[in-house]
């Protein structure tokens, strides 16, 4: 017992001297945590003793001062950069600099008012490479962006030079608002019409936030999700210079709607009656001509593009600056877009103080023709519809008026395209400037609370020119036309906010709250001016109009408005133990959009994360390197209404004396489209972090429509009124991935991809089944449901189409009562799957996308069989038509009478598009030492090299429910680019 007693003595002295030993080694340590890249001191990074939950944060320099014992481990750790553990020993002073961790920088999430570390959030975003969408050649950059995320739908408007694309994040939520997303830049919202005139070489962040945790902090304007760009920055060090270029060509896709050749049009006229009445020796002589109106009046087109961008600084001062030049020939002959670009941005850090200017200048000029429409002027319908045995321009060089002398038609009475191109002009001149300035203090006495403001301008000006020359058919009447417009767009956002982050033991808090104000002002004038007769075809040349010549007096035209938003919100996230996180915010909204009765609005949200790899039971997996559960609900808003919702009354005039009349009816309990979104995903890696995926399901509703409710007439001239009734679901299911399927110091292999289906429905409408052309908004369908009388046909024993009747039967009598619903042409299932190879400094990678399940209806086609045109050129399959020695075909007699809103004219738009092809090659470092250089890369690439499709058209990445026609395809091109840094 007394030796027991002994042993538990001698215990006790060695751990009283043990603790009286720490207690007498515990010290203040001071230091500097910096940057390895820039040398510049690191405000907010968390210094934890390893074991004891105690720790500290850097002040707003990098500086940090805490006590700790000799035997402890400090570890430093920030997001974005690479975590460093010290031991104290006998140091009092220990200065750090953290490395950028390329994986985390990727798992960083800016929301535009902050950035969080991924692993912590529990909303759905996704992170766009800017380096590829940079060196993809588009005029506008968001048709980049196609197949490069999940739930994002990308499609090309037109192949026009500058030509924005419609994009949507998980579908459509409004019947009659606006679906386009949110895209913010700098912290300052930008309109996705102005992209011809930015330059996405400046980008260096490109984030996609899709559900209402990540959309909330934007309120009433996150309903349709949120792009948020962040531009580059300078870095501390030497001044580095980078020179890109590339240089290429682009073709016009394959057309798959063939019309007739010489002579077949001829034979076909022969057999329909002979309408010009052509003799044998013209008719021989006309069917050799095979003029083609493709190759008339399309080219291959030459892009170059060039930026030279500098930045550099020191711990103090930073800079970026890059000046750009863009010029793109559109395949169209005399269409394209000329952009120059200018950006600098200076970033100050001084004491507690970091202040900032960022300044984007552009101006673009882009020249267009007219296209999406049935216009006869259109040149790109010529194509199409003008006959093949007429030619654009006689031997004389003189152009073909065979429809007779100074009309400017051919034969066949239609526009000679080439006169419609090369005589008329059609242009936009774009100047654009966005600017942005910050403050923010870090408070000394408090750390990690910090204050900050932001204010930006985004202004945009427009000088717009339409010319048709007196000598086209539409120019003969008024002997010319010239239509100018100015319009200027003026918008700032200025928001101010409190914000505190802190660590304590296992706990860590976040949370901000934000003040912020909007504020457009728009204005816009134009005229419409006549008589060209003095060969100018500017203003110089207009001919003022007088009561005697009252053809040549012009029109005048004028527009402005003005609207705000002014908000108040908050964020705050809350961690436990690394494992469990909280993310809510909360937005109070007011919008001049609306009524009185419901100019405020409250939105909120709510998220939650759970960390399953951290726990001990899932940790000693070892396959598993990550496993992220988390879910989010709440609501944002869509205030994308009519600007006005109070009664109004606008100009007119009686009797030439001007007056007022009522012009809108307004409505006083007008209030915001609602969105709920519900949103459970789970983020993994296996195998370390060898192979990495996403999985997201969500619901999204949208309640209270906007929606023009139809009014009686009688009681106040108007037909329908703005009102809030409807609602629509979208449900959808997401999958990304990413892995090295080999991967060694030499050779890597690596494979991506992702999926996205959703599913659109009408949940909701005051009157169902309301029929518009060819589409029906019908509850349980989607919007945009194509809306026709299937075909079923033709009667091998008549010639005459057949029909199928909603009783399953089939007819000879076309009946608009038996039409159905068919799809619809927003693609239910879409995605991108890329690969990459690398090997000794070569790199080759390809990028495949795909819209499966899209319906069209083709206009386009609709022009060109129906019988009743036979005047002019037609599709092929005409020659198949019904005669008594041609009974078996789906083409009827050409005397039965033709029906349009068929489902013979709905095209299966489906596409699989090989959208980028890359080999390069990045010159190795000891090279580079030789030559002087910090990089250079070469490299060729390729756009929209293949497409498999049974679409009938130049191009299944059409947009809207219909083809109208006129289409302008969207590019196939070709570039060698070169990158150098020095």
């Amino acid at each position: 017992m007394k030796k027991l007693l002994l042993v538990w003595a001698l215990m006790l002295a060695f751990v009283s001297v043990s603790q009286a030993q720490n207690s007498s080694n515990v010290r203040q340590v001071t230091g500097k945590v910096t940057s390895v890249d820039d040398g510049s001191g690191l405000p907010g990074v968390s210094i934890s003793i390893k074991g004891s939950g105690k720790g500290t944060q850097t002040d707003a320099n990098g500086n940090y001062t805490l006590s700790a014992a000799s035997n402890s481990t400090l570890v430093f750790s920030f997001v974005g950069l690479l975590p460093k553990s010290v031991v104290v020993g006998n140091q009092s002073v220990i200065n750090v600099a953290l490395a950028t961790d390329a994986r985390q920088l990727s798992e960083v999430v800016v929301t535009g008012y902050s950035s969080i570390q991924k692993r912590t959030f529990s909303g759905a975003t996704a992170n766009i490479s800017s380096k590829e969408v940079a060196r993809q050649p588009f005029g506008s950059f968001d048709q980049a962006l196609q197949g490069a995320a999940t739930g994002v739908s990308v499609m090309a408007n037109g192949g026009q030079p500058g030509q924005q694309a419609v994009v949507r994040i998980r579908g459509n939520g409004s019947i009659n608002g606006v679906n386009t997303p949110l895209f913010i830049l700098d912290g300052v919202e930008i309109s996705a019409a102005d992209f011809q005139t930015m330059n996405q070489g400046d980008f260096e962040s490109i984030e996609v936030l899709k559900d209402a945790v990540s959309t909330g902090i934007y309120g009433s304007r996150g309903a349709n999700g949120v792009f948020v760009i962040t531009t580059k920055r300078g870095k501390a060090g030497q001044v580095q210079f980078n020179y890109d270029f590339q240089q290429g060509q682009s073709t016009m896709p394959e057309d798959r709607l063939i019309v007739m050749n010489s002579e077949q049009k001829i034979k076909y006229e022969l057999q329909r009656g002979n309408p010009y009445g052509w003799s044998k020796a013209e008719s021989d002589s006309l069917s050799k001509v095979n003029f083609s109106w493709k190759d008339e009046l399309f080219r291959t087109a030459k892009t170059q593009q060039h930026q030279i961008s500098a930045n550099g600084g020191n711990e103090t001062s930073k800079f970026y600056a890059s000046l750009a030049y863009l010029d793109q020939e559109g395949i169209v002959k005399t269409t394209g877009l000329k952009r120059y670009t200018v950006r600098a941005n200076v970033d100050n850090n001084v004491k507690n103080f970091k202040f900032g200017l960022g300044i984007q200048g552009g101006f673009s000029d882009r020249t267009n023709t007219s296209e999406a429409n049935t216009f006869l002027s259109s040149p790109l319908n010529a194509i199409r519809w003008s006959n093949p045995y007429e030619v654009a321009q006689l031997p004389d060089g003189s152009y073909n008026q065979s429809g007779g002398a100074g009309t400017g038609q051919l034969g066949s009475g239609q526009p000679n395209g080439a006169m419609e191109l090369f005589l008329n002009y059609n242009f936009n001149k774009q100047i654009k400037g966005v600017a942005t300035s910050y403050l923010e203090y870090h408070i000394p006495a408090v750390k990690g609370l910090f204050l900050r403001t932001n204010w930006g301008v985004d202004y945009t000006q427009n000088e717009n020119a339409a010319f048709t020359d007196p000598r086209v058919s539409g120019g003969i009447a008024r002997q010319g036309i010239l239509t100018r417009s100015m319009n200027r767009n003026f918008r700032y956002t200025g928001t101010t906010s409190v914000n505190y982050n802190a660590t304590f033991g296992k706990h860590e808090v976040s949370a901000g709250v934000f003040g912020e104000v909007i504020k457009n002002d728009y204005r816009a004038f134009g005229f419409t001016g006549y008589g060209f007769t003095n060969g100018f075809t500017n203003e110089a040349g207009i001919t003022p109009g007088t009561a005697t010549t009252p053809n040549y007096i012009p029109a005048v035209s004028g527009s402005g408005d003005q609207y705000g938003l002014m908000s108040l919100f908050a964020t705050a996230n809350y961690g436990y133990d690394g494992k469990y996180y909280l993310n809510v915010v909360a937005r109070r909204d007011g919008s001049s959009r609306f009524g009185l009765n419901n100019k405020w609005a409250n939105f909120g949200s709510v998220g939650a994360v759970w960390l399953a790899s951290e726990e001990a039971f899932i940790r000693d997996i070892t396959f598993i390197s990550s496993l992220k559960f988390r879910a989010s609900y709440g609501t944002t808003g869509n205030n994308g209404a009519d600007l006005y919702p109070i009664p109004q009354f606008g100009r007119t005039s009686y009797a030439g004396v001007g007056a007022w009349t009522p012009s809108v009816p307004g409505n006083p309990s007008l209030t915001w489209e609602i969105n709920s979104t519900a949103n459970v995903g789970v983020d993994f890696s296996v195998m370390k972090n060898r192979i990495n995926g996403t999985v997201e399901v969500y619901s999204r509703n949208t309640t209270d429509q906007f929606y023009n409710l139809p009014v009686d007439p009688s009681g106040g001239g108007f037909t329908s009124i703005q009102s809030n009734f409807g609602q629509v679901r979208n449900q959808g299911i997401e999958v990304s991935f990413n892995g090295d399927v080999i991967k060694t110091s030499s050779f890597t292999w690596n494979v991506g991809g992702n999926i996205s289906y959703n599913k659109n429905e009408i949940m909701e409408l005051p009157q169902d089944n309301v029929i518009s052309g060819v589409t029906v908004l019908s509850k349980g369908s989607p919007i945009n449901t194509l809306f026709l009388v299937p075909y079923a046909g033709v009667d091998p024993e008549t010639g005459n189409a057949l029909y199928t009747k909603l009783d399953g039967t089939q007819t000879q009598t076309f009946n608009v009562a038996d039409k159905i619903k068919y799809g619809t042409s927003d693609a239910p299932l879409f995605g991108g799957i890329t690969t990459r190879i690398s090997y000794a400094g070569f790199d080759l990678s390809a990028q495949a996308n795909f819209f499966l399940g899209r319906e069209m209806y083709n206009n386009d086609l609709n022009n060109i069989i129906n019988p009743t045109y036979y005047w002019d050129n037609m599709h092929i399959s005409v020659l198949n038509e019904w005669t008594p020695t041609n009974k078996i075909t789906d083409v009827p007699r050409p005397g039965n009478p033709y029906r349009a809103q068929t489902s013979r004219l709905i095209d299966d738009a489906s596409f699989w598009r090989l959208r980028n092809v890359t080999l390069g090659y990045t010159v190795n470092p000891n090279t580079l030492k030789k030559l002087k250089l910090k990089s250079a890369r070469v490299f060729v690439q390729g756009q929209n090299l293949w497409t498999k499709t049974t679409f009938r058209g130049f191009d299944p990445e059409a947009t809207g429910t219909s083809l109208t026609g006129a289409q302008y395809p969207s590019l196939v091109q070709t570039t060698f680019g070169l990158s150098i840094g020095f």
